[in-house]
């Protein structure tokens, strides 16, 4: 198989799949972690500002999976400032919230949590995987 053949359709689709469940489950995550710390929000000194940021992104993160990617494509758009605003929109504040969170027990461990995602997000190229370029114009 040459290069082309890798970057196929298909191999798009199935990395857009992957993806897409990826954010499904933060989605679901970050609604967990609003109900708990709803029910907890008595235990925590900063817990307003923990529900503010996840209820904020919520919405977002659910956008994110519901703008379709493959429309993208068949436009022929390189990027999507719409999926790229739900993605900041999403993923900033729920980071922020979460980081607040565990800085309540521990704040190098809410440093290092910052540093490692900040370090998977740029690993896996998931900032380049929403402006991904059409496989069509790559043949």
């Amino acid at each position: 198989m040459n290069a082309p053949e890798l970057d196929s359709a298909e191999s798009r689709k199935e990395q857009h799949e992957r993806v897409s469940k990826l954010f499904g489950g933060y989605t679901a995550f970050i609604a967990a972690l609003l109900v708990t710390t709803f029910a907890k929000s008595n235990d925590f000194a900063r817990s307003w500002i923990v529900i503010s940021l996840l209820a904020l992104s919520l919405p977002s993160l659910v956008a994110l999976n519901l703008l379709d990617f493959r429309i993208r494509l068949i436009q022929g758009r390189r990027k999507s400032a719409s999926r790229g605003l739900a993605f900041a929109l999403g993923c900033l504040p729920s980071l922020a919230a979460v980081s607040i969170l565990i800085g309540h027990f521990s704040v190098i461990a809410a440093i290092l949590f910052v540093l490692l995602t900040l370090f998977w997000f740029l690993a896996l190229d998931i900032v380049t995987y929403l402006g991904a370029k059409d496989p069509k114009s790559e043949v």
